[in-house]
């Protein structure tokens, strides 16, 4: 039996039974398949999670580090891999895929792998007058337990493990649901953790439609992150509220550029051009309007 189902970002998916069938949307052919999660299955990864994080937790931030850069290790002996896997699964070239997606993560890995313990570790705070009746006051950061992470398809790669990589290194277990509409990707991103050997049950990812993502939503997890559209962030935030649980909503934006009246034109127009049309301009991010101050608008357009 096969499903079509329209994507947000209007390139066809195909259902065939328990796989998705990933359509490059720069070619219109097939780039691959991946096997489904159903939603059923998430209370199961969840429970798992559950259980795994404590430890994981007790591991403390220079063992959980070592994981997490044997991950990016892995990425980099494997980067043209990685490289090609985005570009026909999202369809943006290589040299965005390197750029925007890949390299940017490796640096983020590597620096919160060495400075996240520094950057979380507890601090005292002055409360004042109270101080005089020998009363102490610190801030100490927990983990919240378990992060379910939803993704989108513009960025399958670097939006979702910069965030998976910072919430493994807090002490959390973490559940990802990659966009549908780049599975191949999604795919990779758990090649990569595995790679590190991380304990079992600490890093999931469920692959599939948005019935796996309402699932992941209403499954009691600690947080929720979400990146995409602002329509279904709506929804999230209702379903979230009813449980009290945390999230982090990235619903995108509309940027202004500003040219003001002694820019360098050539680089200005320039830069207008790629902030407009790098990632067919599907960021959130990108330049969706231009002020330009008068005295120099027919020359900058």
């Amino acid at each position: 039996m096969t499903n079509e189902r329209p994507s947000t970002n209007n390139y066809r998916l195909i259902y065939m039974n328990t796989e998705i069938i990933s359509i490059n949307p720069a070619t219109l052919e097939e780039a691959g398949r991946v096997l489904s999660t159903t939603s059923s299955k998430i209370p199961e990864y969840v429970a798992e999670a559950r259980a795994a994080q404590s430890l994981w937790h007790r591991m403390g931030f220079k063992k959980r580090a070592e994981y997490i850069l044997k991950a990016r290790e892995y990425l980099l002996n494997h980067l043209d891999d990685f490289a090609k896997t985005i570009t026909i699964d999202n369809g943006k070239p290589l040299a965005e895929a390197y750029s925007s997606e890949l390299y940017p993560v490796a640096d983020l890995i590597y620096y919160f792998s060495y400075h996240a313990e520094n950057l979380l570790k507890d601090f005292n705070v002055s409360i004042g007058i109270l101080g005089l009746l020998r009363r102490q006051s610190h801030i100490a950061f927990q983990p919240m337990g378990v992060v379910g992470i939803i993704s989108p398809w513009n960025y399958p790669f670097s939006i979702p493990v910069g965030e998976v990589a910072m919430a493994l290194l807090c002490g959390n277990a973490v559940i990802l649901k990659p966009s549908s509409a780049t599975p191949l990707v999604g795919k990779k991103i758990r090649e990569m953790f595995d790679a590190a050997g991380l304990p079992s049950g600490v890093f999931t990812v469920a692959i599939g439609d948005s019935f796996v993502g309402n699932a992941l939503v209403e499954s009691h997890v600690d947080k929720i992150l979400f990146t995409g559209s602002e329509g279904v962030g709506k929804t999230i935030m209702e379903k979230c509220a009813k449980n009290l649980t945390p999230l982090v909503l990235e619903l995108g934006g509309k940027d202004p550029m500003i040219v003001r009246h002694d820019a360098d034109l050539d680089l200005a127009s320039s830069g207008a051009v790629w902030g407009a049309f790098a990632n067919s301009g599907q960021c959130c991010a990108s330049i969706e309007r231009v002020y330009a101050h008068e005295s120099i608008f027919k020359r900058f357009v």
